[in-house]
């Protein structure tokens, strides 16, 4: 029988990962709010601050999100200003987007992350973050592998 059945498993992988990601979010949150900027178009707007423009499909692909998903963050992101959609000139069928200058004057967002690694890493030696991060990228690549193979 199980004595608290609320309690999460203590040593679950994916249970850890998520929560930090969830509070990795959050600050990131709160440090973009005073740019009117979501964590969701930070994401993409770093991919157009790093190339001119991409079509709604390859960031899908990128974002490793649903296209129909993508639309509409998209979607907002112009009614905010922050992109603009033009048609494919070799494909009718897809949407090309590049960042406005309202956006590009925000260009110095890109390197947040490295305010958010400093809050998460905090008191962590060079040797821990970099033994964190190969750990990180094996569990990736043990997940990936597995999803490919069934």
């Amino acid at each position: 029988m199980i004595e608290n059945p609320l309690q999460p498993a203590q040593h679950s992988v994916g249970r850890l990962i998520s929560n930090v990601a969830a509070r990795a979010q959050q600050v990131l949150g709160k440090k973009l709010e005073p740019h009117g900027v979501t964590p969701q178009q930070w994401v993409v707007l770093v991919v157009l601050w790093w190339q001119d423009e991409i079509s709604v499909s390859d960031l899908a692909i990128h974002l490793r999100t649903e296209k129909p998903a993508v639309s509409r963050l998209v979607d907002r992101m112009e009614k905010a200003g922050l992109v603009t959609k033009t048609p494919s000139e070799t494909d009718r069928r897809s949407i090309i987007l590049s960042a406005t200058e309202k956006a590009k004057e925000k260009k110095q967002l890109r390197m947040i992350y490295e305010e958010i690694n400093a809050v998460l890493l905090a008191g962590f030696s060079d040797e821990e973050i970099e033994q964190l991060f190969s750990l990180l990228r094996r569990v990736q690549r043990n997940a990936d592998q597995h999803v490919q193979q069934n």
